[in-house]
């Protein structure tokens, strides 16, 4: 018994985080409980986010910047801040008011203290398990499709505008 309670990492902060006011903010772990309260709120407010990116991220007519700037568009502010809430277990109107720069070393204490494969892993489980969504296997998976599908947009462009310039090219000798 004594040997459970002594492997226990009861620490619950990653760190924490000086505010511009002065005041100290502790960064919270990410327990299992709001794993599942992300995941729930992913897969009853996010379903419908999250089959619009999939369409958007697939889409080969469009760059990875304007993939980007559809998905940002897309986004309800709202959804984004609740995330953040239930992670720093803080109010959603207290989130909106941490600067940009305050969201940064948050975010940077959060990286560098958690094993976010892990963490990514089990959130795709859960997914899979609750919601029968099939997340990709690792981020790195979804950024190297996301280079294919770049290749692949070129390939299809430059094939385009061959054929358009052939096209002129003929009108022309006509």
């Amino acid at each position: 018994m004594n040997k459970q309670l002594e492997s226990l990492d009861l620490e619950t902060n990653l760190g924490s985080v000086t505010l511009s006011n002065g005041q100290s903010l502790d960064i919270p772990k990410l327990s299992m409980l709001k794993i599942i309260k992300i995941v729930k709120f992913l897969g009853i407010d996010g379903s419908r986010l999250y089959n619009e990116l999939r369409e958007v991220l697939l889409d080969e007519s469009l760059e990875d910047l304007e993939k980007f700037a559809v998905i940002l568009e897309s986004l309800d502010e709202k959804q984004l801040v609740h995330i953040f809430s239930i992670m720093l277990e803080l109010k959603d109107d207290e989130v909106l008011k941490l600067d940009p720069n305050e969201m940064l070393e948050i975010a940077i204490v959060l990286v560098d203290e958690m094993d976010l494969k892990k963490t990514y892993s089990l959130i795709r489980t859960l997914m899979k398990k609750m919601f029968n969504k099939e997340l990709p296997e690792s981020l790195g998976a979804w950024f190297d499709q996301m280079k294919q599908n770049k290749a692949k947009q070129m390939e299809i462009r430059q094939k385009a505008l061959a054929a358009v310039q052939a096209e002129q090219t003929d009108g022309k000798n006509s």
